[in-house]
């Protein structure tokens, strides 16, 4: 296993900056997920850092190794594709044996064995040596593509977005069991995704991207909690944050944000008033709070941050998705089924002043 740095690794096609000034630190033996939607560079950052791709600027290495010049053969990585890249006219055991026979000096038939039916095991294939791989289902061939890199044993694992094929059920299986193999094994790993499912749950760190540039770097507790700006409040998450338009003040010693509409009950934010009301930027004010930090109260409740009438309500079995209109907005909450309101319903909707994150409008970054 190796570490990762990454120190202001930069790629542009042409005009387009597909990957800018990105630095960061994968430690040894950790799980590191790059995460963003479609087109933010996170694949061009994995292909620079297995040789794919030369950076335009910066740098990659291994512990203390620059690697920059150095051939993806050399490398000594582990890759894993969506597309599985194995050989179809060999069977499972062929398949996993395939990187040891080629090795030079070749292991002893022997040894290869012992390595090919331990990795079968760990990856849940040991009943299938001797099945052709065009007999397999699509979950079987990802499991194959996974034990054909580890056996190498690589100084790290690449995968890029290896699960997108896979059903739902057996996605959140092979998320379980990436993470428990990657925990025995003790290799370093990086993960391209645009799930944040996939990420949360799996990494250790996240590198949240977006057009090219690192928006958030920590772990999944960080920038679920913490999120450095609009951006990632948005992305992370797995039902989308609440965002509406807020006005500050002091009321008598304190500081507040008050929600649009005049029956709002105003949030304290005195914690965090220096940095609201010094920001640089002279654009508004948004306030986010995530649906499962609001609270459903009835409409008369003194508690209630405001008032809002039922829309739509989304029933998920444990859970309910209950989307409120207030001035316009959606906001939305989560409800027990037990508990579930009827649209066109009014109720009271109270946000924890803790878990309220203010954003100015002109920066997107959080004011904390």
């Amino acid at each position: 296993m190796a570490e990762i740095r990454l120190e202001h690794l930069t790629k542009h096609f042409g005009d387009v900056k597909a990957v800018e000034d990105l630095s960061l630190i994968a430690e040894h033996g950790s799980f590191l997920a790059l995460l963003g939607p479609s087109g933010c560079g996170k694949t061009t950052t994995m292909n620079m850092i297995s040789g794919l791709e030369r950076p335009t600027a910066g740098e990659v290495y291994f512990d203390e190794t620059a690697i920059k010049e150095l051939e993806p053969g050399q490398r000594n990585v582990g890759f894993v594709f969506q597309n599985y890249a194995i050989f179809t006219h060999m069977t499972v055991y062929d398949n996993l044996a395939f990187g040891l026979r080629v090795r030079k000096p070749r292991p002893p038939s022997d040894e290869i064995d012992r390595q090919v039916r331990k990795v079968a095991e760990s990856v849940g294939l040991a009943g299938a040596l001797d099945r052709r791989v065009t007999r397999l289902s699509v979950n079987d061939l990802q499991k194959v593509a996974l034990g054909r890199s580890m056996i190498v044993e690589p100084a790290i694992f690449l995968l890029d977005e290896p699960f997108s094929n896979l059903d739902a059920a057996f996605r959140a299986y092979m998320r379980a069991e990436l993470k428990r193999i990657q925990h025995e094994i003790g290799q370093t790993m990086v993960y391209v995704t645009h799930d944040q499912v996939e990420a949360m749950s799996m990494a250790d760190k996240i590198a949240v991207m977006n057009l090219g540039q690192l928006q958030q770097y920590g772990t999944p507790d960080e920038l679920y909690n913490l999120p450095a700006n609009r951006f990632v409040a948005n992305f992370i998450g797995s039902v989308l944050n609440n965002f509406l338009p807020v006005t500050f003040e002091r009321q008598n010693g304190t500081a507040v944000i008050r929600p649009p509409g005049g029956e709002a009950r105003p949030i304290d934010v005195t914690d965090r008033a220096a940095a609201i009301h010094g920001r640089p930027a002279a654009g508004g004010l948004t306030a986010s709070i995530r649906p499962e930090r609001v609270r459903i109260v009835s409409p008369d409740s003194p508690e209630a941050t405001v008032r809002a009438k039922v829309v739509l309500v989304e029933p998920l079995g444990a859970r309910d998705i209950v989307h409120a209109d207030y001035q316009d907005t959606d906001i939305r909450a989560i409800a027990s089924p037990g508990d579930r309101p009827r649209i066109g319903d009014s109720l009271g909707l109270v946000f924890d002043p803790a878990a309220v994150h203010v954003f100015d409008d002109e920066t997107g970054l959080a004011l904390r």
